[in-house]
């Protein structure tokens, strides 16, 4: 039976991986987003300052000197020195309550992936008509019309059969190899 091929199984689980592969997460809202943030802060005053020495523009001024060509000068004066502009972009903490994340294609089965990549390289419209196929819940005269669509043409129901069981010959040489 048809069903019991190792093949087209490995492309159901292909195609409910990929239609299902972003997923939305709620975020943590028992836990207050600053809270959170605690855990990149320094911790003590004295980190903090230890941390901030030489953003103070101490640095870019001794490059300076040293570069002015003057030897006695080991620093510039302030007001010698272009002031670097900087944009205040401080805003409140914004709670992202969800988040689509890319769960992404289990590792036993991207070799699909590949297999459907390489194809469409050679055959768009069989690698078309497999991605629709398995990751389309709908008839296959809807998924032929579909498939019609998205490549620009016509494509009859026994066409979209014809290519369908071509590429899954292709794709059982490809499992096979």
């Amino acid at each position: 039976m048809r069903n019991d091929d190792p093949m087209v199984q490995a492309l159901r689980a292909w195609g409910h991986a990929q239609a299902n592969r972003y997923a939305l997460s709620h975020a943590d809202r028992s836990v207050h987003v600053l809270d959170k943030a605690r855990d990149f802060a320094p911790g003590t005053k004295e980190r903090a300052l230890r941390d901030l020495v030489g953003r103070d523009g101490t640095e870019r001024r001794r490059f300076m000197a040293r570069r002015s060509g003057v030897d006695a000068m080991h620093i510039l004066p302030t007001w010698a020195v272009d002031p670097i502009r900087a944009t205040n972009n401080a805003d409140r903490p914004h709670d992202n309550p969800e988040i689509a994340v890319d769960v992404g294609i289990p590792d036993n089965l991207r070799w699909v992936e590949s297999a459907l990549v390489a194809m469409e390289r050679q055959n768009l419209l069989r690698a078309l008509i497999v991605r629709t196929e398995y990751t389309v819940a709908a008839s296959q005269a809807v998924k032929a019309r579909m498939v019609a669509e998205k490549y620009g043409g016509s494509l009859t129901l026994r066409q979209y059969r014809y290519e369908l069981g071509r590429s899954l010959d292709l794709l059982r040489g490809r499992m096979a190899a």
